[in-house]
């Protein structure tokens, strides 16, 4: 039995369970990708991406996605796969990339544990707001077998995120059969990325300009918020430097900042940002 879960903080809480974890360390939510070029071309694309808008070394993005590819290769295809995985953008891309890679990898049994909320806790943003022994609990009661329609339905929905049409999405979208049952709320979600036709801006980037409108914040506050009020999304306070980043070269004497925003190699934040 294998447990596949997003973050090292779950990971660890559920190693009191039967059998080994997996933790899966992308970002699908952002990035490159692609099904038109060989899988480790697009491998390539996210690692040069990852070093040049976050920081991330070039070879440690790259051996770990050539390690964890290979460790999910070396699984027999008997064992038991369950994936650990949340209702937002971050988690719903993660388990739709899974899904689809262990189909054609031919897995035969494949469970999930999944919820968008828990007794208790509010707001609920995910797994790792619960204890190991919640975390047990939850196991016993909603795990599930992923069905076929669910791999199928995953599978339709990577190709078309991983289109260079979003209309693709929007198609995905009004044919799904909600078999995945947070899958089409983040990819919703995901279209709100998108730059609106009046004015250029997404809506993260809406928000932001918003919130400082005549304010000037740290970049902790201002993640908090937007964090607050994008409670589907996922966002990572490096995804969201990206956000910040794209946003000052694009209006370079609008968005301002004091000191460089958070990249990996430096995570702490010390900025403040403000709009001239």
């Amino acid at each position: 039995m294998i447990h596949i879960v997003n973050g090292d903080v779950v990971g660890q809480k559920i190693k009191n369970l039967e059998g080994n974890v997996l933790v899966w360390r992308e970002m699908y939510d952002i990035g490159p990708l692609s099904r038109d070029v060989p899988k480790e071309e697009w491998i390539k694309r996210r690692v040069r991406f990852f070093e040049e808008k976050m920081g991330v070394p070039y070879s440690l993005f790259l051996d770990n996605c050539v390690k964890q590819n290979q460790l999910l290769d070396d699984i027999p295809r008997t064992t038991e796969v369950i994936l650990w995985f949340e209702h937002d953008r971050y988690d719903q891309t993660m388990l739709i990339y899974l899904l689809q890679e262990l189909s054609l990898k031919g897995f035969e049994k494949i469970s999930m544990v999944t919820i968008n909320q828990y007794p208790g806790i509010e707001p609920f943003y995910g797994l790792g707001q619960l204890s190991s022994l919640q975390l047990k609990e939850l196991y016993e009661r909603v795990k599930q077998p992923i069905s076929l329609e669910q791999i199928e339905e995953a599978i339709a929905a990577w190709e078309a995120y991983t289109s260079s049409n979003p209309d693709k999405i929007k198609q995905w979208i009004a044919s799904s059969k909600n078999k995945l049952p947070f899958l089409k709320q983040a990819l919703l979600t995901h279209l709100s990325y998108f730059p609106a036709a009046n004015n250029g801006l997404n809506e993260v980037e809406t928000l932001v300009l918003t919130y400082l409108k005549n304010k000037r914040c740290s970049f902790t506050e201002l993640f908090q918020y937007i964090s607050g009020q994008r409670i589907n999304d996922g966002l990572s306070d490096l995804h969201f430097t990206c956000i910040l980043n794209e946003l000052m070269k694009r209006f370079p004497t609008l968005l301002q900042c004091d000191v460089p925003l958070p990249t990996y190699k430096d995570p702490i934040p010390k900025s403040n940002l403000w709009i001239q």
